[in-house]
């Protein structure tokens, strides 16, 4: 059976959009976003399909982990490129995300969230978005035959509240009864992603992007985490250069570029000492 489509959010999303190269299919639910539009691509969909789902019911974020997707609380959207770009660039891709959604939160709700590298948005210091990108080569094997890059925005708490195991780590931008979203916020925000995401990726040599993704992350100056291979290092985060690429420094002193992999924030909290996120 065919997923339903909801052409009334299609409608109001179209409305709101001034990229005529953007089409945005709405599901009700889906496995996953990413999964249909890869679907997609190799059925030869153009560069601007989007799909946006109200609830993933099989979600995936980076390194095989499942993403939380309940019905109506996030915005889980994924979009179909076919840049000219070699694999090494793909990182681009999910900087240009994480700037965008930075941009559009705070034109539709208000409010300021941060980056922490390379793919997550913080708001006050718990996860409430994360970047999936994915994509596959040409056949060359150098280059990007196609890039999906995923979103997942966490909007309201979900009923019941977040599993045990994202209790801890994970937010939404609007809290409760006491913290009210605007309306048509989920048209709105796919609008404004899509649109500044567009605007930045049509400009993509310029790296526009770049100042504000550099502005944006939290935790540079920071104590962090380095985890590879089931272990972890403590380091400070130095820097970053234009490759997105980040500059550690471990405890014995040396140095290290990382153009991958999974960081950890060590914040000090007055009460519990150190908190990981």
């Amino acid at each position: 059976m065919q997923p339903q489509r909801n052409s009334s959010l299609e409608q109001a999303i179209a409305a709101l959009l001034n990229d005529e190269s953007c089409t945005v299919q709405v599901y009700d639910t889906l496995p996953s976003t990413n999964g249909r539009l890869r679907t997609m691509a190799e059925q030869d969909a153009p560069e601007g399909t989007a799909v946006l789902a109200l609830h993933q019911s099989a979600g995936r974020g980076r390194m095989g982990r499942s993403f939380y997707s309940p019905q109506e609380s996030g915005l889980y959207l994924s979009l179909l490129l076919r840049p000219q770009m070699p694999l090494s660039e793909a990182l681009s891709l999910t900087s240009i995300a994480a700037v965008a959604a930075c941009e559009a939160i705070e034109q539709v709700c208000a409010k300021k969230v941060q980056i922490k590298w390379v793919n997550d948005l913080l708001y006050e210091k718990k996860k409430i978005c994360g970047i999936l990108t994915e994509g596959a080569a040409a056949p060359e094997g150098n280059r990007l035959s196609y890039a999906i890059v995923g979103i997942g925005i966490n909007l309201l708490l979900p009923k019941g509240g977040f599993p045990p195991e994202l209790a801890s780590v994970a937010g939404a931008l609007y809290q409760g009864d006491a913290d009210v979203p605007p309306a048509d916020l989920l048209p709105k925000l796919t609008a404004s992603w899509l649109q500044r995401f567009l605007d930045y990726y049509h400009q993509l040599p310029h790296k526009h992007y770049f100042s504000v993704y550099r502005d944006k992350l939290c935790m540079l100056g920071e104590s962090i985490l380095v985890y590879e291979n089931g272990k972890s290092r403590k380091a400070a985060a130095l820097t970053i250069d234009d490759a997105f690429r980040l500059l550690v420094r471990y405890e014995d002193g040396t140095e290290e570029w990382r153009s991958s992999g999974e960081i950890r924030i060590r914040y000090d909290t007055p009460h519990s000492g150190q908190q990981i996120l």
